[in-house]
């Protein structure tokens, strides 16, 4: 194999992992934030504080899901 085609898949699979590290970052604030203000909102229309936590918590379990099944399509990728 070509010294130049190595280069280039590790260039290609660095800004890859690069790319999803980002996503994860921003996902992960912007749902946070979402949550918040979701929170927020429950909260103010008139809903317990503690009931509002709990579906608040719900956008960081499906983020979390969807992060989970992002790292599982990559491992089975590089199988």
């Amino acid at each position: 194999m070509k010294a130049s085609t190595m280069l280039k898949g590790g260039l290609y699979l660095s800004k890859l992992v690069f790319d999803l590290l980002l996503i994860w970052l921003t996902l992960g604030w912007k749902v946070r934030k979402a949550g918040k203000a979701f929170e927020k909102e429950l909260i103010n229309s008139g809903m317990p504080k503690e009931t509002a936590k709990k579906l608040a918590k719900k956008y960081s379990s499906v983020k979390d899901e969807i992060m989970k099944q992002l790292w599982g399509s990559v491992g089975k990728f590089r199988r």
